[in-house]
């Protein structure tokens, strides 16, 4: 009688033990899923930020373009153009970078403040801030939008 009692419990210990490592083994595959998509967009921002980057660096009409902005000379159409595209992806690169760390997935010192007064330095960035806005992911938008909204009291 006493051998089956101790068999009993040896074999709802080893259920248990399988159970346990079960959902341990699930639990391992669900962050290591999560570190796989974080991976994943992250190679995807840096083709985009090595692309935005070469394009500045090998193009110089695009230089050209960014440092007429800055000088505040006119633009053309195609100019006007070219550097808002170049605008959009450098709020996208951004947006990629606060939606990752409200994921918990990167670690970074982002600072909507900064970005906020990035903004406010470069009015044609404002402008495509603005024009654009609708399309950011709503978390980013509402935390850049009070940035700004900070720094136009300051």
């Amino acid at each position: 009688m006493r051998f089956e009692n101790w068999e009993k419990w040896i074999s709802a210990i080893a259920k248990l033990g399988a159970v346990g490592s079960i959902l341990f083994f699930a639990l391992e595959l669900q962050q290591n899923n999560k570190q796989l998509e974080a991976q994943a967009r992250y190679t995807q921002l840096e083709i985009q930020s090595y692309d935005a980057n070469r394009v500045v660096f090998n193009n110089t009409d695009l230089a050209a373009i960014l440092l007429k902005d800055r000088n505040q000379k006119p633009l053309s159409e195609l100019e006007n153009f070219i550097l808002r595209r170049y605008n959009t992806q450098f709020i996208r690169n951004w947006e990629f970078e606060f939606m990752e760390k409200q994921r918990g997935l990167l670690d970074s010192n982002l600072s909507t403040a900064r970005w906020a007064q990035n903004l406010m330095r470069n009015p044609s960035r404002l402008d495509v801030w603005h024009a654009t806005s609708a399309i950011w992911q709503g978390p980013f938008r509402l935390a850049l939008n009070t940035a700004l909204e900070n720094e136009s009291l300051n």
